[in-house]
């Protein structure tokens, strides 16, 4: 025990330096919002404070000096000095997380961090017994050694998991917040990191509990590095007798009227396969996070499935004999039929409507109609890709893409309005034009069509929303009663 002599032994002095224990204990405890650097400050303070007081009390901790009686001075003497052990051990662990935070690791992890804390938590449990308690610690060491290879055996996956993070928070492949693709088709973002597991959001809202042991033994993908962007292809097979120049052209094309993928790197079209049955293509495109590539992947099949079947390409592994085609351009009619605007007039109407069209070839760049002008004809796109953009002060915004079978212009020309954006086509365009005059005449000829067009724009939503930006001028031309009953609707749909 501790010998009974002491070194200017004052009441008031370990009175104080409980007082300073128990203060820093029950902030600590209470953890308030402060930060970490001024918790370890704090410690720091207490820890110096406590040093002096020890030294004045009790001499060094380091040598202690021990008596044959214990009385209850003494006693107080030992809590002192464990306390001032524990002091130490809370600053030393202070230390390490500061420099976590300084060095940017993740906070969600820690496992480093912590492991080095229960080091030093273990060292501060021996030194008090050696120290403040004047046990010898060699046959417990002898114990705890056996204890422990006891408790490794038992514990032989729990410790390989615990490792196992070890390793990942020092590699450091992921990171919470990381879309990961694990081997076994775990795919989702990651959520917590844990001693003994990863968390994993998959796409179908569940979590996937992955031990640490399996993530460092299987085969990763960080689909967040080295940036968030995607890539993507697309595997198409086509009619072996279509041209291949013929077939590169027009998926180029579908893939200039998707807004999703992104434009840099831009969607490419390489052929891959060429075999009797079938020619094999492959579209690669790229999207700015993962988050979008079902949307993209979804956009831009449907626009290859509407290119290819409004120039009559079809796919490859058709039943039959595989025979010569040549595809030709689809007919007016055919357009008309399976047109997204106009396909809900009857065939009367739509043949009517047949005669008065002009067949138009526009190369790249050109010009439908322009912003802050009333269109003059409606386009019926037969092939290729019109682009509806508005210029701001900040650049040029794209508002929407229209492909084969789409309308351009269609409210514009029934209501007189002015536009507000911009058509220009993006890539070589076969197009059916039809004049006001000529829409107007036929609405005057043809019975039900002026009410079956009002119907078709009503239920066209995407043709309404695309053109919702138009605004009334004045006009005395033919059709202005529909014109006004067509201006109202449009605000209808913009409230």
């Amino acid at each position: 025990m501790r010998a009974a002599e002491h070194v200017g032994t004052s009441g008031a002095e370990l009175l104080l330096a409980t007082l300073i224990l128990v203060v820093v204990g029950v902030v600590v405890r209470i953890r308030p919002r402060w930060p970490l650097w001024l918790l370890v400050a704090l410690r720091l303070a207490a820890f110096l404070i406590l040093t002096l007081l020890i030294r004045d009390l009790l001499g060094s901790p380091l040598e202690p000096r021990f008596a044959s009686v214990l009385d209850n001075t003494t006693f107080w003497e030992h809590v002192i000095e464990a306390g001032w052990w524990l002091s130490a051990a809370g600053l030393a662990i202070g230390l390490v997380r500061l420099l976590v935070v300084l060095e940017h690791r993740p906070r969600e992890t820690e496992i480093i961090s912590d492991l080095i804390a229960g080091a030093i938590g273990v060292a501060t449990l021996l030194a008090i017994v050696n120290f403040a308690l004047g046990v010898p610690i060699a046959g417990l060491l002898a114990t705890s050694g056996v204890i422990a290879i006891v408790l490794g055996l038992a514990l032989q996956n729990t410790l390989a998991d615990v490792f196992s993070g070890i390793a990942v928070d020092v590699e450091r492949p992921y990171k919470v917040g990381d879309l990961l693709w694990v081997e076994g088709d775990i795919e989702g973002h990651v959520t917590q990191v844990t001693w003994r597991s990863t968390h994993i959001a998959t796409g179908q809202g569940n979590i996937a509990i992955v031990p640490n042991s399996v993530m460092a033994k299987a085969r990763l993908v960080n689909r967040s590095l080295p940036v968030p962007s995607r890539f993507d292809t697309i595997e198409v097979k086509l009619d072996p007798m279509i041209p291949p120049e013929r077939c590169l052209e027009v998926l180029t094309t579908a893939t200039r009227a998707a807004r999703l993928p992104m434009a840099s790197p831009s969607p490419s079209v390489t052929c891959t396969g060429l075999v009797p049955d079938g020619i094999s293509y492959q579209i690669s495109y790229a999207v700015a996070s993962s988050d979008t590539l079902p949307s993209a992947r979804s956009e831009m099949l449907t626009q290859l499935h509407r290119h290819l079947s409004y120039v009559g390409i079809g796919f490859a592994g058709s039943p039959g004999p595989t025979q010569p085609v040549s595809p030709t351009p689809p007919t007016l009619l055919h357009v008309l039929a399976n047109s997204d605007l106009l396909k809900a007039l009857n065939t009367e109407q739509q043949q009517a409507l047949a005669t008065r069209f002009r067949e138009v070839w526009l190369d790249r760049d050109e010009t439908l109609f322009l912003e802050g002008c009333v269109p003059e004809y409606l386009f019926l796109i037969a092939s290729g890709v019109v682009e509806f953009c508005r210029q701001h002060p900040s650049g040029r915004e794209v508002i929407q893409r229209i492909s084969p079978g789409e309308c351009a212009g269609a409210i514009g020309v029934i209501t007189s309005c002015v536009y507000t954006a911009t058509a220009k086509t993006i890539t070589p365009v076969r197009a059916f034009r039809l004049s006001r005059a000529d829409l107007f005449e036929a609405m005057a000829t043809v019975p039900g069509l002026e009410g079956n067009l009002q119907a078709a724009i009503r239920n066209s939503r995407r043709t309404a929303s695309r053109e919702l930006a138009a605004k009334p001028t004045d006009t005395d031309e033919p059709g202005e009663d529909l014109a006004a009953r067509f201006h109202d609707f449009l605000h209808l749909l913009a409230r």
